[in-house]
């Protein structure tokens, strides 16, 4: 055995693996022993080593008889075989190359590099929170060593039962280094090193809405330059809009390409908001689609809303019954009043909510009741007066600030369509603005004239029943008339459910009282109708019941003894269920003293008679 310590490092290489790249002095390589010797030949033993190679590979090889190892031809240097793309042989001045990242020795107190755990199969991601190297010192993990756990669990049926997919084993690339006795993963699985100059949140979104989208970006910018909603939808156009690069956005792609950077390494995403942030007018088209699109909607909508608002404030006004409903309510709530704070001339209509929380001295009834009541007995053709007043539930829902908003906007996007209509007057794809124009500008004008028809009628409606215009709500004006409207027709069936209960209670009473007379007339006609001889009569009452208790007497006698037969005991225990026991010679000293007191009493009676 031979001990060499100038060996350089390439055949520290050979004999020791790629994963101990460090310097050849701190090693003590053992050789196992050359062949025999061959001839010497004086002048190989005696020759000055030449310079070292250039470092190309392949390295050229050694002169003929050079031995680094100061051997004869032949020696370990000449035989062995040098492995393809060798680096070149060095002598022992020359400095080693860097050891490999990772398996540095780690100085005192610093974290070890934790290698790749290799996997048979595609496994799940686990979202946890991983704690960075430096937030792990002084820690319980500091302290601990999963690479053990390796060694003590069997993973491979884990792997089994947590792959992913069906036949989704990975395969280790051949071009991968060999690192700590294991291989890389093949380059198939590796993510593609793609720049991005978007966001991470806004990336992710980017990527969703343009898996939605499903449309070549080539057809999405046609369609965008040609305002054309059959090819894009107008589902697409909303999508788009949320897509639509930020000044940011645009000044960064516009510095990369400034910069001649390659657009190849950009995401697909990026890709995609690269081209549409060379739109020109990109947001004002979208716009006029989604509105050209949503136009006949909007009409639609708006319309009815407006409708309702001038068919309520014009019904309530021309109210004939409402009116005289308003004027019974004035004259009872001035009747209440007037000693106190003086007659009213009027009153807002936020009072008649106040007419349910006024109470009769029982508690059982509102002034409204009473008002219903007074109107159903003196004025009953007031009491369909909502037959007269049309729309006001519609209105009640509608928020008239809210409608004018719209037709604000609506008119915001008719004049971006005439403006983009006079840009392109002189280019080409201007029929579809043009035709939409014509078909819809009257639509405008008309949902125009009708809203300030409509906001006249309210303010007049509003000022006609005492109220101020300037900051009425219209939703909240006609819920009032709305709430007064069911109140009424509430408290009217209360009065009629009340009155029937009255007059039944009444009828009961009544019948009652009459079932009492009747049963007095029958008892005198009883006593007029006993004739003369009385007497003679009750001791025929007298013999016949005495009669009828000798039978009763003589049917449960006692059994004799002969007459007693089999199962005559268990027809007596049965017979006990549905009739108490009673001797059969005997009568209870009660009943015995009722029945002498009732024949007392008939007694004396006849005597009277």
């Amino acid at each position: 055995m031979e001990t060499v310590r100038d060996m350089v490092w390439p055949m520290a290489h050979l004999t020791r693996g790629s994963s101990t790249q460090c310097p050849m002095d701190s090693y003590d390589l053992t050789l196992p022993p050359p062949p025999p010797p061959m001839p010497a030949s004086p002048t190989a033993s005696s020759a000055a080593p030449p310079p070292p190679p250039p470092p190309a590979p392949p390295a050229p090889p050694p002169p003929p008889g050079f031995s680094p190892l100061g051997s004869p031809s032949g020696s370990l240097a000449s035989t062995a075989p040098s492995p393809p793309h060798a680096p070149p042989m060095l002598s022992s001045f020359q400095p080693p190359p860097p050891p490999v990242a990772g398996f540095m020795p780690a100085p005192d107190g610093a974290m070890t590099i934790k290698r790749k755990v290799p996997t048979k199969y595609k496994l799940p991601t686990l979202n946890w929170i991983a704690l960075k190297p430096n937030q792990v010192r002084g820690t319980i993990f500091n302290e601990l060593d999963d690479e053990k756990i390796f060694k003590q669990i069997d993973f491979n049926e884990f792997e089994e039962r947590f792959k992913i997919g069906i036949g989704g084993a990975l395969r280790n690339g051949s071009n991968g280094t060999e690192v700590d006795g294991s291989l890389q993963s093949s380059k198939r699985f590796k993510r593609p090193d793609n720049v991005s100059l978007l966001e991470h949140t806004r990336l992710r979104n980017i990527a969703i809405s343009r898996r939605k989208l499903g449309m070549p970006i080539d057809d999405v910018i046609a369609a965008i330059h040609s305002l054309d909603l059959k090819k894009l939808s107008l589902e697409n156009v909303e999508l788009l809009q949320k897509m639509v690069p930020t000044d940011a956005e645009v000044k960064s792609y516009k510095e990369y390409i400034i910069e001649r950077k390659d657009q190849q390494l950009l995401t697909e995403e990026d890709k995609f908001m690269l081209q549409l942030s060379r739109v020109e007018r990109i947001s004002s088209k979208l716009a006029i689609m989604n509105y050209m699109g949503n136009f006949v909607d909007s009409v639609h909508l708006i319309s009815p809303q407006v409708q309702s608002i001038a068919g309520a404030s014009t019904s309530l006004k021309q109210s004939r019954k409402f009116k005289a409903v308003l004027e019974i309510v004035l004259a009872f709530g001035n009747y209440l009043n007037s000693n106190k704070r003086g007659p009213a001339y009027g009153f807002k209509l936020q009072s008649l909510d106040t007419l349910i929380d006024t109470k009769s001295t029982d508690k059982r009834s509102s002034l409204l009741h009473y008002i219903v009541a007074t109107i159903r007995a003196k004025f009953p053709e007031l009491l369909n007066f909502e037959s007269e007043l049309y729309g006001t539930d519609k209105a009640a829902s509608v928020a008239l600030e809210n409608v004018v908003a719209d037709v604000q906007e609506l008119e915001k996007g008719m004049d971006l369509v005439r403006k983009e209509a006079e840009l392109r007057v002189k280019g080409a794809q201007t029929h579809i603005l043009r035709d939409f124009l014509n078909n819809s500008e009257d639509k405008l004008k008309k949902i125009k004239s009708d809203l300030r028809h409509a906001q006249e009628a309210f303010k007049e409606c509003v000022e006609y029943f005492g109220d101020s215009s300037r900051n009425a709500d219209a939703a909240a004006f006609f819920a009032l008339i709305v709430r007064f409207t069911r109140a009424f027709k509430q408290h009217d069936q209360e009065n009629e459910q009340r009155l029937r209960l009255e007059k039944a209670a009444a009828l009961a009473a009544s019948k009652k009282e009459n079932d009492q007379v009747l049963m007095r007339n029958k008892v005198n006609q009883k006593k007029q109708q006993l004739p003369s001889n009385g007497a003679l009569s009750l001791q025929e009452a007298v013999i016949n019941e005495l009669k009828s208790k000798a039978h009763s007497v003589r049917e449960k006698k006692l059994l004799q003894q002969d007459e007693v037969y089999n199962g005559a005991l268990e027809d007596i225990l049965l017979g006990l269920k549905s009739e108490p026991y009673r001797r059969a010679d005997a009568v209870r000293r009660s009943q015995r003293r009722r029945i002498d007191n009732n024949r007392l009493s008939r007694t004396l009676e006849e005597m009277d008679c």
